[in-house]
């Protein structure tokens, strides 16, 4: 497995990252709030499949597990616990792919300014990627 213990752990900074009231307004936006209570809420699935794309390699009881650890540090989650595997499939095909594509286009934007020193270049933004895998599904 690629991904530790300890950075699977470090899951919970997604709440960093996407703030809970941002992903909640996508998931409302993209109309897959929940209708009833859940044991998994859309919130937390969204959470959970960044987890799936971050460490890939991982099996699904475990990125939910270290999640949930993350998230509990932080005081979110109380006395939840994890499903069955079956329901984190159920939940993400509930979810669809919708929220995670208004997601992507509200939170991800450019860092650099064109002031930014070696950002740019001839009016070009520069991109490096280097040492990254890319784990992707064939459909």
């Amino acid at each position: 497995m690629a991904a530790s213990v300890s950075d699977l752990s470090s899951l919970g900074l997604l709440t960093w990252v996407y703030p809970p009231g941002l992903v909640d307004r996508v998931v409302a936006a993209c109309g897959r709030s929940e209708q009833r209570q859940r044991l998994l809420p859309a919130r937390l699935v969204v959470y959970f499949v960044l987890g799936l794309v971050l460490f890939s390699p991982a099996p699904y009881l475990d990125v939910m597990r270290h999640l949930v650890e993350g998230l509990r540090s932080q005081g979110l989650l109380g006395n939840w616990r994890v499903p069955a595997k079956s329901s984190l499939f159920r939940a993400r095909q509930r979810l669809g792919y919708e929220p995670l594509r208004v997601l992507f286009a509200t939170a991800v934007k450019p860092v650099a300014t064109e002031a930014t020193p070696g950002a740019f270049w001839r009016g070009l933004r520069l991109l490096a990627v280097d040492g990254t895998c890319w784990d992707v599904a064939d459909s």
